[in-house]
């Protein structure tokens, strides 16, 4: 569990900051008590399958887009650890996670780019996720498939 934990962490830091290095995200860690070496956090970063882009002259890291609506093995199995409830009403969906893991949650779904989603919100344990109302349930009903399924939802 604490290995899913820190891969969380390390989402919701590279969505919130520009980290180009390895070494920028062992200090990140190591500063809020993970106590992480440089070879932890690139088996990490490999396993949450992260890739370097270039933005604005420099490097940084960002999750790979995914082709499922709860992505590969990995991602799937961090979904299910944390979601506790997924329900839709009218045009958003409301996803109770465990304290501490709606943002990372959040950046995971907001990776996936999904159709008719036209943002999302995190809090500390509920994310709201604002969705198209023909959509909405859909998204719901794929989300929650997935915290039972041992496999990952298409995304439409």
């Amino acid at each position: 569990m604490a290995c899913d934990n820190r891969r969380l962490r390390i989402l919701e830091l590279i969505k919130k900051y520009s980290i180009g290095k390895q070494e920028q995200l062992v200090e990140l860690l190591n500063a809020e008590g993970f106590n992480v070496t440089q070879a932890t956090v690139s088996r990490d970063i490999n396993e949450l399958g992260l890739r370097k882009v270039k933005e604005s002259g420099a490097f940084r890291y960002v999750q790979a887009a995914r082709d499922a609506a709860v992505g590969d093995d990995k991602t799937a199995a961090i979904f299910r650890q944390t979601v506790l409830s997924v329900v839709a009403n009218g045009n958003l969906v409301i996803i109770k996670t465990l304290a501490g893991s709606a943002n990372a949650v959040c950046a995971i779904i907001d990776s996936f780019s999904l159709e008719g989603v036209f943002g999302t919100i995190a809090g500390d344990d509920c994310i709201f996720v604002a969705a198209d109302v023909a959509v909405a349930a859909e998204i719901a009903t794929r989300f929650s498939s997935c915290l039972t399924d041992k496999t990952a939802v298409s995304r439409k």
